[in-house]
């Protein structure tokens, strides 16, 4: 029996070979126990490691440069994706390098979590590059631009990890070592680089290069060397240490995997080259010996260079005999009268060429061409020319026969039935022949076709003017080219490439014609289906963007032209999303296909329906009419008519879905308003259609623009808000039932420069939307533990609390934990006193993230309120659960707690709810001395509101004797 090792390649043996020992000796590292290195030197960690991942970059730089100049004339993809790839790679290497722990600070202190953020993004590029240069990827654009890009990636991701790590989740706890989350990314990355090198070592048949083969060793063993960043507790442990000598190795198989395709391989084709060329020159001088024309080579003073045999014989000479001798003893008297002023003619640097006759030695008519070119040195001077002479008799017999003999033409004729559509006309276009070929795509029997024009084919498609430059050439004797659409019997179009030559009569004016046409068809078809791809949507086949454009320019010059209004509809399909989550794609594709179709059915001929992209439509509808409200009514009203049918049900093999749309109108006119502008209002009617609760038309007005204007220069004003100190914190303060204080709630206000203080009602719906809340939120927690902490140093206001707002944005945030914790620390605030404020809205959804980020902040001893308490929809199943410490009664109840009767019982109820549950309340709003009585009457032990003092920037501070005063 066979051994399968042994038929494998000598280079498969070896790459199995390097990726078994390198998998054992990673499971024997592996296996070993901890270990830490450079304990008392930590600073030689660092140092170490900056020279592994010095090679790492040199290699990098080295991959690059090869691909930028050893590759530019190969593989114009993978030089490409190398350049990109490798430089950012190399840039996010060195960013890693300079990084780590006991470096120098660049920006920002050198961290773990820092390097190992920089490490991730550089191993991500790595394997990406590898494998999109394995697959051939074929990337758009310059080398350069792609190398600006990648640098321009390293500036980006090197920014974020250096100013904006906040942003990402945590990868290493000091003293506990990794996360769990980086360990997954660690095994992400090993599953990834082992599926790469399965991949390479299977396609290594159908890699002319050799390269796969070296890119299967070293994703294998980067992926294996990824287990060594899975599970360490210090940046000094062996096995982080050990890992990255195995990238080192990984990167010396890149570097040999490109060092092969840049330099040795085309050094092997280079010498194969060589040896071909050496092949070819011993070839050329068997095909100059053998050739059937005769050729010499004269020098300067007209002595032969060279003759090949062919010649030698001609003169009756031995081969080899000629060289050296003049011409003027090498050839007959005879040739030399009629050769050497074309030679004459040649030495002065001209082409020159004749025919002549001469008579052989057998007393036979011969007919030669010469032809007699100059010949230059390598330094561009005449030195010589080479006279070639070829034997024409045969041919002159030939053309002799051709033009005496109608046999010669008629098999000329059959050659071109074989192969092409002819037809012959006479000197008036009448057809007086068509081959096969020509009734065949016509579709026109022959008995049909002769005696007529082309006219029976005539599609219309080509302007008269065509016809008339084509006669006008024709029948000054010139041969006409180009393409044609004809239209066959059955009324199909089809295209050919003509050429029409005439026959030139005894008068010198054409009495025929001779039509050779090849079918073009499927090429035509081609071009216009790449034509419909580049202006329709493949989806839909409705206009897309660059017709709707193009159509719109036209529509609004037309408008300009005759005073008629026009209506601009943008469409949106509520909840679309949803519709594709749950149903899949490809049902959702047929849902556009759907509504694509209804909505053509609802407007005019004249009106254009587009679709932008995903599930917006645009709808234009030009020529409404002179008067403004009537051409808006009819607009309205066909928007209308589109809701109703869009409100149908569609279904889908049985499946019904039910859908709705949303649609913003905008009017225009001969007022001038560009495309793009017009587009820019109608999507600003469309969300504010949704906004006010979808399934409705809203027609914009220039209001709206402005409104919608001033909240982007708000929210321009409030990203840099946080950066020019405008933010301010307000305190208003929390009694209890003595009027004691008990502390505080921090209230946010925004010191605009221009608008003065402005409301958090204002800005902070802007800031949840565009994720500023998180900043913000972080802010307002920050300074709420820096008072906390000054007060910490007076006994009076020790015991002071602080309760803060917190968003639902900032709660599902997945640093948030470890947010609060280190402004905790920072601060050195007591957690006890610091109370976090949530609203109902953060437990409707991912409530069990919500319970345990709770019970983490629970355990440092923070404890949290639920704000506007009986406002949203409560659920007792819930409330149970939540580790809260108190209630809070939202202003809404309080301010008629003492005359309402419902109200009075809703508080009661609170309260009561509050005393099973073991919690506190407090009652926001409380304005006037009988609400503070009847609250405290019911029970509630604590108060806030402005009998007890409004918001202020420096907290009141009172003993309850001092208020009662």
């Amino acid at each position: 029996m066979p051994n399968p090792w042994k038929a494998l390649e000598w280079s498969v043996q070896r790459t199995l070979l390097t990726c078994t020992v390198a998998a054992l000796v990673m499971a024997s590292a592996m296996s070993l126990p901890p270990l830490t290195l450079f304990a008392g030197r930590p600073a030689d960690h660092a140092s170490v490691h900056l020279l592994l991942e010095l090679f790492s970059v040199v290699v990098s730089i080295m991959v690059v440069s090869l691909a930028w100049h050893t590759l530019r004339h190969g593989n114009d993809s993978s030089t490409k994706a190398l350049l990109a790839g490798f430089t950012l790679v190399a840039g996010l290497d060195v960013l890693h390098a300079l990084s780590f722990e006991y470096m120098p600070s660049l920006f920002s202190d050198a961290s773990t979590g820092k390097a190992i953020f920089f490490w991730l993004g550089g191993r991500v590029a790595e394997l990406m590059t590898i494998v999109l240069v394995a697959a051939g990827a074929r990337l758009p654009g310059g080398r350069a631009a792609w190398l600006a890009a990648a640098i321009a990636g390293v500036i980006s991701y090197g920014w974020l990890g250096t100013f904006h790590l906040d942003w990402f989740p945590t990868l290493f706890i000091p003293g506990h070592g990794v996360s769990p989350l980086k360990a997954r990314l660690e095994y992400l990355l090993c599953a990834s680089n082992l599926a790469a090198a399965c991949w390479f070592f299977l396609q290594r048949k159908q890699d002319p290069e050799g390269r796969f083969l070296w890119l299967a060793a070293s994703t294998f063993i980067m992926g294996i060397g990824e287990l060594a960043f899975t599970n360490y507790v210090a940046t000094s442990d062996f096995l982080n240490v050990f890992g990255h000598l195995f990238k080192t190795v990984a990167y010396g198989f890149i570097y040999r995997a490109t060092f092969y395709a840049s330099v040795e391989r085309p050094h092997r084709l280079l010498e194969r080259s060589s040896r071909q060329l050496q092949e070819q020159q011993l070839e050329l001088q068997r095909v100059l010996r053998n050739v059937p024309v005769e050729i010499v080579a004269l020098d300067a003073s007209q002595h032969c260079r060279y003759a090949n045999p062919p010649f030698a014989r001609r003169m009756g000479r031995k081969d080899g005999a000629l060289s050296g001798l003049p011409w003027r003893y090498a050839v007959p008297t005879e040739w030399r009268g009629k050769v050497e002023p074309l030679m004459a003619r040649a030495m002065a640097g001209q082409h020159t060429e004749a025919d002549f006759a001469f008579t052989d030695v057998y007393g036979a008519q011969r007919h030669v061409t010469a032809t007699v070119v100059p010949e230059r040195g390598t330094d561009g001077a005449l030195d010589g020319v080479l006279a070639i002479f070829a034997d024409t008799t045969e041919r002159e017999i030939a053309r002799r026969r051709m033009l005496e003999s109608m046999e010669e033409l008629s098999k000329l004729k059959d050659a071109l039935d074989a192969h092409a559509i002819v037809a012959v006309t006479d000197a008036q276009g009448v057809i007086i022949h068509v081959n096969d070929k020509f009734c065949t795509i016509s579709k026109y029997a022959r008995s049909e076709l002769l005696g007529r024009t082309h006219s029976v084919v005539n599609s219309g498609h080509h302007p008269r003017a065509f016809f008339q430059d084509l006669w006008r050439t024709i029948g000054s004797g010139k041969v006409w080219s180009g393409e044609i659409c004809n239209r066959a019997k059955d009324g199909s179009l089809y295209w050919v490439y003509s050429t029409i030559v005439p026959f030139i009569g005894a008068d010198g004016i054409p009495n025929q014609y001779i039509a050779i046409r090849a079918d073009i068809t499927e090429r035509k078809h081609a071009e216009q289906a790449v034509q419909r791809l580049a202006f329709y949507d493949t989806l839909t086949s409705l206009p897309n963007r660059l017709l709707l454009i193009d159509r719109l320019k036209m529509v609004l010059a037309q408008g300009e032209r005759s005073g008629q209004y026009g209506a601009l509809l943008s469409l949106d399909l509520d909840d679309f999303k949803g519709i594709n989550d749950t149903l899949g794609h490809e049902q959702g594709d047929e849902l556009l296909r759907q509504v694509a179709r209804r909505l053509q059915s609802r407007v005019r001929k004249g009106d254009t329906v587009a679709r932008m992209g995903g599930d917006e439509f645009i709808l234009v509808l030009p020529e409404l009419g002179h008067d403004h409200d009537t051409a808006c009514r009819l607009a309205e009203d066909l928007a209308g008519s589109i809701r109703d049918v869009l409100a149908v049900p569609f279904y889908f093999n049985d499946l019904r879905v039910d859908s709705s749309c949303s649609i913003g109108l905008v009017m225009f006119d001969q007022g001038g308003v560009g495309e793009e502008e017009l587009l820019k209002q109608a999507d600003m009617a469309l969300y504010r259609a949704k906004a006010q609760g979808k399934n409705r038309v809203h027609v914009f007005a220039p209001a709206l623009q402005e409104q919608i204007l001033a909240t982007a220069r708000l929210l321009a004003d409030l990203r840099v808000a946080q950066q020019r100190d405008e933010l301010r914190l307000f305190y208003q303060p929390v009694v209890g039932t003595a009027r004691e204080l008990r502390g505080y709630e921090a209230l946010i206000r925004w010191q605009h420069p221009d608008k003065g203080m402005v409301s958090p009602v204002e800005f902070i719906p802007l800031a949840e939307q565009s994720g500023l809340i998180l900043s913000i939120g972080h802010w307002v927690l920050r300074q709420a533990c820096l008072q906390l902490a000054d007060w910490r140093h007076d006994p009076a206001r020790a015991g002071l609390t602080v309760a803060v707002n917190v968003s639902a944005r900032q709660m599902r945030d997945a640093g948030f934990v470890e947010q609060v914790k280190a402004v905790l620390d920072e601060t050195g605030a007591n957690p006890g006193l610091l109370r976090l404020e949530l609203t109902e809205s953060m437990f409707h959804a991912d409530l069990e993230e919500t319970v345990g980020k709770m019970h983490a902040l629970r355990t440092l001893g923070v404890r949290f309120s639920l704000d506007d308490f009986g406002t949203g929809y409560s659920s007792l199943s819930y409330l149970r659960r939540l580790p809260l410490y108190q209630l809070k009664i939202d202003r809404s109840f309080v301010t008629h707690v003492d005359t309402d009767s419902h109200d009075a019982a809703i508080a009661r109820t609170i309260l009561a709810l509050a005393a099973t549950l073991g919690l506190r309340v407090v009652a926001e709003g409380v304005e006037t001395p009988a609400q503070f009585a009847f609250l405290a009457q019911l029970g509630c032990d604590a108060f806030q509101g402005y009998l007890f003092g409004k918001p202020a920037l420096t907290p009141l501070f009172w003993t309850s004797t001092e208020h009662d005063a």
